[in-house]
């Protein structure tokens, strides 16, 4: 009755990991001033969700085989045909949760890096590749490419070999302080890899459409990772022409 107890203490975890959590870090005001400490904590928001429901059934089929947790789960292949109601429940429960994660991160992965490749076909066809020019070379090694649009556009695409992309709109929308802060807010995003910070909490809406934490946890995050991208461009530009080129940008929205 021990590992019983247990898993449905896990399964509560799993729930107030699901809801009530997310939903009071959302609207906390503490994540604004420490984004990155913010960050650690949605990851382990997410990490701990998963592992909870996981934790549950395991620990529920492991409880009809042994009292104790290890030797449960190492004798669970063999006396699977001795499995009592609650066991199987613990068994359907993992495999289904389980199946379901792997299965949503492994298909919201492959939709990304298939429209990222696309996308990356397609500025090879129309993009300049420049690194020459007032802002441009600082910052590391991640490319500009330029894009002859007359709307002001900046973005990071990411990848293994990740691009800036800005359009001619913004180069003439902007001017060279300007300019040079938002070519390292959006190198910021590529160097920090921040795709990989937001992919997870992607697949996490994906997982559970219903929940609506799930929706602000992706607003949340990807806030903060623009936040970290502000904190990085502006030790090396004035905040002053950040922020006039982030609102010059914004109107064309």
């Amino acid at each position: 009755m021990v590992l019983q107890a247990e898993a449905a203490v896990l399964g509560c975890l799993a729930v107030v990991l699901a809801g009530p959590l997310p939903a009071a870090l959302s609207r906390a005001f503490w994540p604004r001033r420490d984004p990155r400490a913010a960050l650690v904590a949605w990851q382990a928001v997410g990490l701990g969700g998963g592992l909870a429901i996981l934790g549950a059934g395991l620990t529920l089929a492991a409880g009809s085989v042994d009292d104790h947790w290890l030797p449960g789960i190492t004798a669970l292949p063999s006396k699977l045909a001795h499995l009592g109601a609650l066991g199987w429940a613990g068994v359907t429960l993992t495999l289904i949760a389980g199946g379901w994660l792997v299965a949503t991160a492994a298909t919201s992965a492959a939709r990304v890096v298939f429209s990222r490749r696309t996308h990356r076909h397609r500025l090879d066809a129309i993009a300049e590749t420049v690194g020459v020019g007032v802002g441009l070379n600082r910052g590391g090694s991640v490319a500009v490419h330029l894009v002859d649009h007359p709307h002001a556009v900046a973005y990071c695409l990411p990848g293994l070999r990740p691009r800036v992309v800005v359009s001619l709109g913004a180069v003439r929308a902007l001017g060279g302080a300007e300019f040079a802060a938002v070519v390292a807010h959006e190198r910021a995003h590529a160097r920090g890899r921040h795709d990989l910070v937001i992919q997870p909490f992607v697949a996490w809406r994906e997982t559970f459409p219903f929940l609506r934490t799930a929706s602000r946890s992706v607003a949340a995050v990807e806030l903060l990772v623009e936040m970290l991208a502000d904190d990085a461009a502006r030790r090396t530009c004035r905040a002053e022409d950040l922020q006039q080129a982030l609102r010059e940008l914004s109107r064309e929205h």
